[in-house]
């Protein structure tokens, strides 16, 4: 069924969901564009209406659009959780984006997911609300994906793992068997992870250190 669909950002990520979306979903119409009201400058963007996130409702009302977005992993996804949460308190109904070019052996996916070309999710994997998986990753079997998670590119993750909400998951991460990842942690720089880690944990590199902070001082480079 077509929506017209409204998209959260106008960054570098957005303008690439926006080709996907007018490319692979036709149904998905994009019709206008909104920001947080400080960032908003001007009042168009990509030739549509570009509306304040206080005034959404004005041009937008939730019983006629939905929303896709925030298109960011900007504070450790807490800004595209925090707005995910607005919206959905406000009334308004979060689109989906599967390339066709996966390959998807679930129907657990949840709302307001972006997955990009060449994702594998096995069968018995699950996929929370409000996350975005970048291009080429390997899902596997009976893994448990929360929440508001960001996978970027090239990363594994082995069967039975459970990822918490608002990971940040960077680029070329390993991620064996079995494990338990907690809530907020930040595994970058093609970490290997092979144990268990507390909610919060910071690890990079192929060295699987887990460094002596926590990911909360990550906000201002993620």
């Amino acid at each position: 069924m077509s929506r017209d669909l409204v998209i959260f950002g106008t960054g570098d990520m957005a303008a690439v969901v926006a080709v996907y979306l007018r490319t692979h979903a036709p149904e998905l119409r994009i019709v206008g564009y909104t920001l947080d009201d400080a960032y908003c400058e001007g009042d168009t963007h990509d030739g549509l209406p570009l509306v304040p996130w206080s005034q959404l409702e004005t041009r937008f009302p939730p019983d006629m659009f939905d929303l896709l977005g925030p298109l960011t992993y900007q504070r450790m996804n807490t800004i595209r959780r925090d707005r995910y949460l607005e919206g959905k308190a406000r009334g308004y109904a979060f689109a989906r984006f599967i390339h066709p070019d996966c390959n998807i052996y679930t129907d657990q996916i949840g709302e307001n997911c972006v997955i990009l070309e060449r994702n594998v999710l096995q069968p018995f994997s699950r996929v929370g609300n409000n996350c975005i998986l970048w291009s080429g990753n390997h899902i596997g079997h009976h893994v448990t994906i929360g929440d508001h998670v960001f996978i970027a590119s090239q990363v594994g993750i082995a069967g039975s793992t459970v990822i918490g909400d608002a990971c940040h998951i960077a680029g070329q991460v390993g991620i064996t068997h079995g494990l338990t990842i907690g809530a907020g942690c930040a595994l970058v720089n093609g970490a290997f992870v092979s144990r268990d880690l507390a909610p919060g944990s910071v690890v990079m590199g192929q060295s699987s250190e887990i460094k002596p902070f926590g990911s909360d001082k990550m906000h201002r480079l993620l």
